[in-house]
């Protein structure tokens, strides 16, 4: 009954995600069903998995869908897997009869692992530990008919198997997370696929994020970059090496390091484990960061990791940063280039097997026909590859590969950029995720753009930073706040102009309504949460709708919100009894970067200001042709006819 449930909770997921597809369950036993008498402890690794993953291997079922703590670690290499992001109450509880007796001493104990032996040893020591087995509606009747005076189960199966409620006939009493910490994978839902599998590998993209590879610099904490200090800062795991001594700064951030670092002679995990590890967290939907030092890129094995990925279509990215090269040089004063003494350098280790040494140029495009010929001379062949890199990083960049022999036809003006030449300038980034390399560009204001570059990385996409609005404060916080009995937001950047704007003990704030969990989320950043939230439509439509069916009647609320934003929240507020003062927070100033558009194949909107700069500023025709990706309805609504209908909302988290 539960694993039935627990498919239709995951198949739900999908057909949301991917409306159109046509799901048909198949049902399967497995030794763990058929075999109640083998402690688990002593069962093989796919105890719970084994005829459903043949199925899948032998073509007679496309995936299976399996609670994700029972897949085993490792998995086989001719499966492929990945965990879906709608968990569960990850939590164990106790469970006892609904009559009372037995709730607090019980004598027996039906348990059904080690870890919760553990746990009911310590809390009961007198009580009877006995074995129980089977499915979740089989343990709830062998409580109810008084085999065991209690057991100790996990809420996930117990919500999925009564929608949410308790079961009939029994009591349910959480045990908390500081009492009794749950396998990582309990709640979630897996799914388990044949390796290769391009429509699972797709479908995969959806759910997973990509791994951001941060150079740490060498030495210096402070030589991390400022978007790789955003990565770690981000991360649900960061997988580091050894920093040289310098990691404890990064340790302050709430983000969880795990050491695989390796030194000479003393390695912490093999290459391949570490490489495995990534993919592992990646495929559990967790936004990882692999943190290396110096530049990733500089005898760093990052193509291993990376091409593992690359096989996977999980997509990644990588930041540069600053090596142990240029720290040893630029810093101590042995400039590696000096104008009439010296027009480059070599860089190598003993320790590569390669034969190689590509050739990098710094130059404009007017002398790179010379040095090509220079280059033939002295033995290179004229179809080595060669890539000219313009505007490297930013909005402009550009990759233009050709061969040594033709590197006259690229072109002749003068434009500056880096001349590569050897077998690396034929090897770019694979264009992985559901973007697959596309560029988008960002409208939105500079408090969205962190949010927005980081949804469109996770998708595979490029992401160009063209804010074309500035939010500017109106309102400033004065005395009168602790007269409201609520404070009304909608959207995170309002929160943020909120508490910029009015410093004040927060332990005074009356009551939040937010329309959304990214409001809500925003809100927590400053030690406080949302008391009135719509439960699924975040929008303004929904807090409305949540306003509705409340009795405010002698409440004084306060509605903060932009210049561009209409009257309907004020409104539904006095319907419901309220007092409201309507004030804006915030004006919605047009502004863009200097110069024309850059190349772009996707745009994003946040707001209908936005998508009003972007038409004044451009026109309607700029949009011909491109991808348009907006968040919330309203912004739709502001976009030309011909734009709204394929028009596709982009989640910022």
């Amino acid at each position: 009954m539960l694993s039935r449930l627990q498919a239709e909770t995951a198949l739900e997921l999908l057909r949301r995600e991917f409306p159109g597809t046509v799901y048909r369950l198949t049902a399967f036993s497995t030794p763990g069903d058929r075999d109640l008498a083998t402690p688990i402890e002593r069962s093989a690794p796919d105890f719970f998995t084994r005829d459903l993953d043949d199925a899948v291997r032998s073509g007679e079922i496309d995936f299976a869908i399996h609670s994700a703590k029972d897949l085993p670690s490792p998995m086989a290499d001719d499966l492929d897997w990945f965990w879906l992001p709608n968990r569960e109450d990850p939590r164990d509880c106790w469970v006892v009869r609904a009559d009372g007796r037995n709730k607090l001493r019980p004598s027996r104990i039906g348990i059904s692992s080690e870890r919760r032996a553990a746990y009911a040893r310590k809390t009961f020591p007198k009580a009877k530990l006995l074995p129980m087995r089977g499915a979740v509606d089989s343990r709830l009747e062998q409580v109810r008919n008084g085999k065991f005076d209690a057991a100790i189960m996990a809420m996930a199966g117990l919500r999925r198997l009564c929608g949410g409620g308790l079961p009939e006939g029994v009591e349910v009493k959480p045990i908390p997370l500081d009492e009794l910490a749950p396998p990582e994978a309990q709640g979630f839902l897996a799914i388990v696929f044949k390796a290769g599998d391009e429509r699972l590998v797709a479908m995969r993209q959806r759910f997973v994020k990509a791994v951001r590879f941060v150079s740490a610099g060498v030495g210096d904490a402070g030589l991390c970059t400022i978007v790789g200090m955003r990565d770690i800062s981000s991360a649900d795991i960061v997988l580091h090496d050894a920093l040289l001594g310098h990691l404890s700064p990064f340790t302050f951030h709430p983000s969880p390091f795990t050491f695989v670092g390796k030194r000479c002679g003393a390695h912490s995990m093999t290459q391949d484990e570490i490489t495995r590890r990534i993919c592992d967290e990646a495929r559990k939907g967790r936004r990882v960061v692999r943190l290396k030092g110096g530049d990733a890129g500089l005898f760093g094995r990052l193509a291993e990791e990376t091409d593992a990925l690359a096989a996977l279509g999980i997509p990644f990215v990588v930041r540069p940063g600053v090596s142990a090269l240029t720290a040893a040089t630029t810093g101590t004063g042995m400039l590696l280039t000096r104008r009439g003494e010296s027009r480059g350098f070599s860089a190598y280790t003993p320790r590569s097997t390669g034969t190689e040494m590509p050739q990098v140029l710094f130059m404009s495009l007017r002398v790179a026909a010379d040095e090509a010929k220079r280059l033939r001379k002295e033995g290179w062949p004229a179809d080595t590859p060669c890539a000219f890199v313009f505007d490297a990083a930013g909005p402009r960049e550009e990759v233009v590969q050709t061969t040594l022999g033709k590197v006259r036809s690229v072109t002749d003006e003068d434009r500056p950029g880096i001349l590569v030449v050897g077998r690396v300038a034929s090897r770019l980034w694979p264009r992985l995720g559901e973007l697959g390399g596309r560029r988008v560009l960002l409208t939105c204001s500079e408090a969205v753009q962190e949010k927005a570059v980081r949804a469109v990385e996770d998708r595979g996409g490029r992401p160009i930073c063209w804010p074309l609005i500035r939010l500017v404060p109106r309102w400033r916080g004065d005395d009168a706040l602790p007269m409201y009995d609520g404070i009304v937001l909608t959207s995170p950047s309002a929160v943020r102009i909120f508490f910029e704007s009015c410093p004040c003990d927060r332990r005074q704030l009356p009551e939040f309504f937010t329309c959304g969990a990214g409001t809500d989320e925003e809100l927590r950043k400053y030690g406080v949460w949302s008391d009135v939230m719509p439960q699924s439509d975040f929008s303004a439509a929904g807090l409305i709708e949540e306003i509705r069916g409340m009795d405010l009647r002698g409440r004084r609320i306060l509605r903060l919100r932009s210049a561009k934003a209409g009257p309907a929240v004020a409104r539904a507020l006095k319907r419901a009894g309220a007092r409201v003062d309507d004030v804006v927070l915030y004006d919605n100033e047009s502004c863009a970067p200097d110069g024309a558009l850059p190349p772009f194949d996707d745009v994003f909107f946040a707001s209908a200001s936005a998508v009003e700069s972007f038409l004044a500023r451009y026109g309607a025709a700029a949009l011909r042709g491109k991808g348009v990706f907006v968040m919330g309805e309203p912004t739709r609504a502001a976009l030309p006819p011909s734009c709204r209908r394929r028009a596709e909302r982009l989640a910022i988290t």
